[in-house]
């Protein structure tokens, strides 16, 4: 990876001219003074937070591609670490599990509308579909019948057929003819029982849908109980902990979480199978367990309680989590609450072999309530070895309801914390080194600062809209991605048009691409020629709000006539040049509102004497020039508004010591000034200003010109865990600019007459006093200094 420490750190300098003059001129403008006509309506806005998406991309994490679906959208996302979409799916509605198979096609479990199910619980799909890479419906299988209604998860097996979980639908007679209590049948539900069915489906692929069920295994046919003596199913109480192997029909889990429904007796929310041993695994929520079932058996072995490889037909080889369910402990036995997403640990991985579970911990004997991954080494009935696990009562990690794990190559751990959408990456030593909150709900994706709104599943408590039901991590050596052109594309979030952006000039042709959306999209994008008479060679490009319409225009600096060329209305043509009497070639132009009226002006930093001037657009004076300490010519200007006042002010970037210095006055004064420090970085990386996110407050960004990848951060406290990144097609010799373009496409600008000020600006501060700069540890050198005499200035007319 290309990135040091915590890949979201922030900017580095140029050694290159071309992307000096970016580093120092890029800039967005946001809308100041009434002379902007959409003031109102920009200043309606939320001010936006960093809700959703990427939040944290450490270069530890695992590298590839996370799949996954809001449980109530058709679309099945694929992203890379940087949280860029490299691929998508469609559906015929939410989802619940999806998994990528070898040839890239995904098989998705899918909710069918309620109006198609004739009974269920939550977590019914009704429809398993397997769409290809190119999004076409290959077959489709679908059970929501009087009978079965299919649910929650299924998986493809390695001869080609599926494994499905269903609820199967018996009457209150025929629960009462089994040995269950009445007392325990709802009426809210006719009283009705739906015990579990595992389906084995051999796909008709020929005909696109459908299928014969090749072998199944009914919970019914391996039931005990102690309330009805007149029941085969029938022992003593004092027996049901004898038979671990059966399941006791009259159990139901009692207290906090615990489904009211009482129909949907178990709940099996996930299944997996394992090839090698011919077993599966199923977790029973309701049970509060795990269970092992021999797949060797036939369907009629698999209805008793001998034949197979193990010699028991279809009863439990093995059961964890709650040893309440056969009476063999108490409440302070209980291991697992409502757990989801049991699996064996593929082979390869560290801890292969072994178990991964997601422990909901809603309601725990002590009454409290969090989530834990565990992986289980497996003994006997009831018992096992705890081999790792991540989560505790400190970690403020809880999803009440779904949620899963996976375990991943380099020995990390993939989380689904799904009632909240939070998907993230742990080492064993439980350090988050990715994180990524899914911003998909119904109706589609979030804008950036929306949060996701809460939904009420059965009064479960925290659920929001964005719920994932499983997450999963491919490499891209995996069978699946193996050869395909995975090219990085938008964000799944959106980002108003509005806010700062990204564009770009092609320094050998003089062209200007304006990207409409800071998300990766490539599409939204206004195109520029040249502008005209400004093809010198040596041209610095920036970008302002030079008329004060609340729209960024595009201007480059002609550093060989000491010349700013400004294209006001975007449209190729120059509007406006500002000439700078005696400006030097060596100077890096700025644009920036150095007093908060109206719009952006201009200014020039000389990095030999370190000086910043100010100047109107008519050339005269702006404010006070001023000199910061004797600094190395390798330190790049940048200006923005760090505070929100509404004023451009400057800043620093040193390269060699990683460090920004970004001061909220123009006056020299280093007494209100904002330093953070980042990991050292590529010098070639491009510094970048805008505001991101809507705020009002400028901050920094960072420009990859090797991967074309910008790195946006919505603070300047140096964290690293509030950034915006994404990449997009540029030619080699384009140099990045920041602004704010407006609505895409974009409307041609009305004409607007060059902004000019209504008074002259206040006399500032002095540059640094002496002793301040003594007390630096060095001396700033005078205006006499040999190559810095001040420009010829003129008075400023009356605006």
């Amino acid at each position: 990876m290309p990135f040091p420490a915590r890949r979201r750190s922030l900017l580095a300098s140029l050694t290159t001219a071309a992307s000096r003059w970016a580093g120092s001129a890029a800039r967005k403008r946001r809308p100041r003074g009434a002379q902007i006509a959409d003031v109102e309506a920009l200043e309606s806005r939320l001010a936006l937070a960093h809700t959703v998406g990427l939040f944290v991309n450490d270069p530890a994490a695992q590298v590839g591609y996370t799949l996954f679906n809001d449980s109530f959208s058709p679309t099945t996302h694929l992203v890379d670490n940087n949280g860029q979409e490299v691929h998508t799916w469609t559906g015929s509605g939410g989802a619940t599990s999806v998994y990528l198979q070898d040839d890239g096609s995904i098989l998705r479990n899918t909710m069918l509308a309620p109006p198609q199910r004739s009974f269920g619980n939550n977590g019914a799909t009704g429809k398993i579909e397997l769409i290809d890479w190119n999004n076409q419906l290959t077959w489709s299988y679908t059970l929501a019948n009087a009978q079965y209604q299919l649910h929650h998860d299924s998986i493809l097996l390695p001869n080609g057929n599926v494994l499905a979980i269903a609820w199967e639908r018996l009457s209150s007679a025929q629960a009462v003819a089994m040995g269950r209590d009445p007392a325990l049948l709802n009426p809210a539900v006719n009283k009705e029982l739906w015990p579990e069915a595992i389906l084995e489906i051999k796909p008709d692929l020929v005909a696109g849908s459908g299928g014969q069920i090749v072998w199944e295994w009914h919970m019914k046919d391996h039931v005990i109980q102690s309330y009805d003596a007149g029941k085969p199913s029938y022992v003593k109480a004092s027996e049901i902990v004898k038979n671990p192997q059966l399941i006791n029909l009259n159990f139901i889990p009692r207290g906090l979480g615990a489904d009211a429904n009482l129909a949907d007796w178990a709940h099996f929310n996930a299944i997996d199978f394992n090839p090698v041993t011919n077993q599966i695994l199923v977790s029973s929520r309701e049970f509060s367990e795990v269970w092992m079932i021999d797949h060797s058996t036939t369907t009629a072995q698999a209805a008793s309680h001998s034949g197979g490889t193990f010699g028991k037909g279809g009863d439990l080889l093995w059961r964890y989590g709650n040893p309440q369910t056969w009476n063999a402990g108490g409440a302070g036995s209980q291991t697992l609450e409502f757990q989801h997403n049991i699996q064996w640990i593929d082979d390869g991985l560290p801890g292969a072999g072994n178990l991964l579970v997601f422990n909901n911990g809603w309601g725990r004997p002590d009454g409290s309530s969090w989530s834990q991954v565990m992986e289980l080494k497996p003994l006997t009935y009831g018992l096992a070895t705890v081999a790792w696990s991540y989560g505790g009562p400190t970690k403020g990690f809880f999803s009440p309801i779904i949620s899963g794990a996976q375990r991943l190559a380099n020995g990390d751990t993939l989380i689904d914390e799904g009632s909240k959408g939070r998907i993230f990456e742990v080492t064993s030593a439980g350090k988050i080194v990715w994180q990524y909150i899914n911003p998909d709900v119904p109706g589609g994706p979030l804008t950036q600062g929306a949060t996701p709104a809460l939904v009420n599943i059965s009064g479960v408590p925290g659920v929001q809209a964005n719920l994932t039901f499983r997450a999963l991590r491919y490499t891209a050596n995996s069978p699946a991605l193996a050869g395909r052109t995975l090219t990085p594309g938008k964000l799944v979030e959106k980002y108003p048009p509005f806010f700062s952006t990204v564009g770009s000039f092609d320094s050998a042709t003089k062209a200007w691409t304006l990207n409409h959306h800071a998300d990766g999209t490539s599409t939204a994008i206004t195109r520029i020629a040249p502008l005209s008479g400004a093809t010198a060679p040596f041209l610095r490009p920036l970008t302002g709000d030079f008329d004060g319409d609340g729209l960024s225009s595009p201007a480059v600096y002609d550093a060989a006539a000491g010349a700013f060329r400004i294209d006001n209305d975007a449209d190729g043509v120059v509007d406006q040049v500002v000439t700078i009497p005696g400006a030097r070639s060596t100077w890096l132009p700025l644009a920036g509102n150095w007093d908060g009226q109206g719009g952006d002006e201009v200014g020039l930093y000389e990095p030999t004497t370190h000086t910043f001037r100010f100047y109107a657009l008519d050339g005269s004076e702006a404010a006070k020039a001023f000199i910061t300490l004797a600094l190395p010519a390798s330190w790049r200007p940048v200006a923005g508004d760090w505070n929100g006042d509404g004023k451009d002010s400057v800043g620093l970037y040193d390269p060699v010591g990683h460090t920004f210095y970004l001061n909220n006055r123009i006056d020299g004064s280093i007494t209100d000034m904002t330093t953070f420090k980042t990991p050292a970085l590529p010098s070639s990386w491009v510094p970048l200003v805008g505001d991101w996110d809507g705020n009002k407050k400028d901050t920094v960004g960072l420009f990859d010109p090797v991967a074309k990848r910008f790195y946006l951060n919505n603070r300047i406290d140096g964290s690293t865990n509030n950034m915006l990144i994404f990449s997009l097609p540029m030619a080699a010799t384009a140099i990045p600019v920041t602004g704010n373009w407006g609505s895409f496409p974009a409307a041609p600008r009305p004409a607007v007459a060059p902004l000019l000020k209504s008074a002259p600006m206040p006399a500032l501060l002095a540059p640094i006093p002496p002793e301040i700069a003594a007390a630096a540890g060095t001396i700033p050198p005078t205006e006499s200094s040999t190559d810095s005499a001040p420009p010829g200035s003129r008075p400023r007319s009356p605006r």
